[in-house]
């Protein structure tokens, strides 16, 4: 008996959620699909058809490498038309560029132990990382390549409370800024990310100064936490100002050269001018001179020292050929 075209991929993925026993829902939902076929009726179909896509987590056939099928509710969270997803092969269209590494040896787990739970980061359509859980299994299909069916759930909302819970725990008490470890996870995921899309990233490493005080003590002071809000308003929206010492603080700009680094703590004195007795002493490079992240920590520091023999509110890029 022929089956109507397009339901070949909804009964694939019913019968392998039936198969793999995912739920008792699904499990009534592939039978109630394998049913309407074979009685040929076409008003069941398109009921079968409109229960597996009404389920609330995202469905994804996976054969041979390529994508076989998906439901409606996939499509809904990752943004992609169905026919943007079937027949794709590794690398998924919803793989983030720099997590590539790791979304293939999750699936390489799955082949070899063909039952597997857990947490990914999926790339919607337009660019957004989305937090997932994912659980994946493998179902048996009449002696050909092996298919996984994997229910994709969002879990983007409990993630937002989690990293917010997270991010007030890894704030400095002084100053509200993010602190020394928080800065070294932030820097890290930016450095990826710049180095996925080829962009330019560079780091600021400040001084502050109030009243010819530095180091211990500073951000106790009136002037400094104001000084430290003005820089905040400075800040772009993926930028990340963080306090990583006494009287030391670390910016982060996002798809910035070293030029551009310059030119930022030109606009943050301008920002600070009116501040009596207020100064800043920074220290700039950018990935492109150092090349990663602890690097990168490395020679902007090197840069502030060359900034503190110029005197308070010195500035200093770090040069290769200078450092050797």
């Amino acid at each position: 008996m022929s089956v109507p075209i397009g339901i070949g991929p909804m009964l694939g993925t019913a019968a392998a959620l039936a198969v793999a026993g995912a739920t008792a829902y699904a499990y009534r939902l592939g039978r109630a699909a394998r049913g309407a076929v074979v009685r040929g009726d076409d008003a069941e179909l398109a009921a079968a058809r409109e229960l597996l896509s009404a389920i609330p987590d995202g469905l994804l056939l996976v054969q041979d490498g390529r994508v076989r099928s998906v439901n409606r509710r996939l499509c809904e969270l990752l943004g992609f038309e169905r026919a943007e997803l079937v027949g794709e092969g590794h690398p998924f269209p919803f793989w983030p560029p720099e997590l590539r590494h790791e979304l293939e040896a999750w699936h390489q787990e799955l082949e070899r132990d063909a039952e597997l739970d857990g947490e990914l980061t999926f790339r919607r359509r337009n660019g957004e990382r989305l937090h997932v859980a994912v659980a994946g299994r493998r179902v048996p299909d009449g002696g050909g390549p092996p298919r996984h069916v994997l229910t994709v759930r969002d879990m983007s909302p409990s993630r937002r409370r989690e990293h917010r819970l997270a991010e007030l725990c890894g704030r400095d008490p002084e100053t509200g800024l993010l602190d020394h470890l928080e800065f070294e996870g932030m820097l890290g995921g930016a450095v990826r990310r710049a180095a996925a899309y080829g962009e330019t990233l560079t780091l600021v490493l400040l001084e502050l100064g109030v009243d010819g005080h530095a180091g211990a003590g500073v951000f106790g002071r009136p002037g400094a936490l104001v000084a430290v809000e003005r820089l905040q308003e400075l800040c772009r929206v993926d930028d990340v100002l963080a306090r990583t010492g006494d009287g030391e603080l670390a910016w982060i700009l996002p798809r910035t050269d070293m030029h551009g680094g310059v030119g930022a703590v030109a606009r943050a004195r301008t920002a600070l001018a009116s501040l009596s007795g207020v100064r800043l002493t920074a220290g700039i490079c950018d990935l492109a001179t150092a090349g990663d992240a602890l690097a990168l920590c490395a020679f902007a520091d090197r840069a502030l020292v060359d900034a503190r023999r110029q005197g308070v509110g010195g500035t200093a890029q770090y040069r290769p050929a200078a450092a050797a």
